[in-house]
């Protein structure tokens, strides 16, 4: 009897203190989208601390597919962050000015409005097109945004008439054998540096995959920029030497990939 009442009493607090995730739709003029799904994952708190983060899934990924595959549930409770992906299908949704950017944000003031979240700057993050979205629904409304990042992205903004004047700490990354992805994006890390806007750059081995290496990154990276952690070190992305920070200057703009100590331990162990 004493085992199953402890039993029940984890159990209990087990539930009390566990995230949920609710489902709700936003209507849309978009022929695909007329009732477009959303799924929201709340952490164990709403702190003052918390704030919104966008989850961009691959090209017509279902919520709960993209929830379960970034794995974000950790971070997300540590920092009291509501995870909020949708369920976009055609119709051009990386496209935000069309339709999607509204139905983003009509969701976003639901979540606000109905779970007390703080109205702060949001984060983002995809791959494949939700890669697109990331960027390019940054791009739409970059005062609303704190840091974003995007994974095996092909398709990015051009700087030519952006809405801002220094770009949000970025997180790129793409694999090697990605061809056109590859050769697009790291010409867009590039730009963005130039730009003055600081971005992780990460190469990995193999192709268009979503590699676990990339969510272990981005976790990081996101955390650290929460938690306003400075760079230790900055490599050179033109001949792969690492330098401590304090020598970044020596380094052209468009080349400085900056790293923190875990960071640098885990895309140069």
């Amino acid at each position: 009897m004493i085992r199953l009442f402890c039993l029940l009493v984890l159990v209990a607090a087990f539930c009390a203190g566990a995230a949920k995730v609710e489902t709700f739709t936003v209507a849309t003029s978009a022929p695909n989208n007329r009732r477009l799904e959303f799924a929201v994952r709340l952490p164990e708190r709403i702190t003052p601390q918390s704030r919104i983060m966008v989850l961009f899934g691959g090209r017509n990924w279902k919520a709960a597919q993209t929830l379960k595959a970034y794995r974000f549930d950790r971070l997300a409770d540590r920092y009291g962050l509501v995870l909020l992906a949708p369920s976009f299908f055609n119709d051009d949704y990386w496209e935000p000015e069309k339709w999607s950017g509204r139905a983003l944000f009509d969701a976003v003031a639901r979540v606000e409005k109905k779970y007390g979240v703080p109205q702060k700057q949001m984060l983002y993050f995809g791959y494949s097109a939700g890669g697109q979205c990331a960027n390019l629904f940054y791009n739409y409304a970059p005062h609303r945004v704190g840091a974003w990042g995007a994974h095996g992205c092909g398709v990015y903004f051009p700087f030519r008439g952006n809405k801002f004047t220094r770009p949000a700490p970025a997180l790129l990354s793409c694999g090697l054998g990605d061809d056109v992805r590859f050769e697009i994006s790291r010409t867009f890390a590039f730009n963005y540096r130039e730009k003055g806007g600081r971005l992780l750059w990460l190469t990995l081995p193999g192709g268009h995959e979503l590699n676990p290496k990339v969510l272990e990154v981005a976790r990081t990276f996101f955390a650290e920029w929460l938690d306003r952690v400075p760079p230790r070190f900055v490599a050179d992305d033109e001949s792969g030497i690492v330098y401590p920070v304090s020598q970044a200057e020596s380094i052209d703009p468009e080349y400085r990939n900056y790293l923190s100590e875990k960071i640098k331990g885990l895309v140069r162990p």
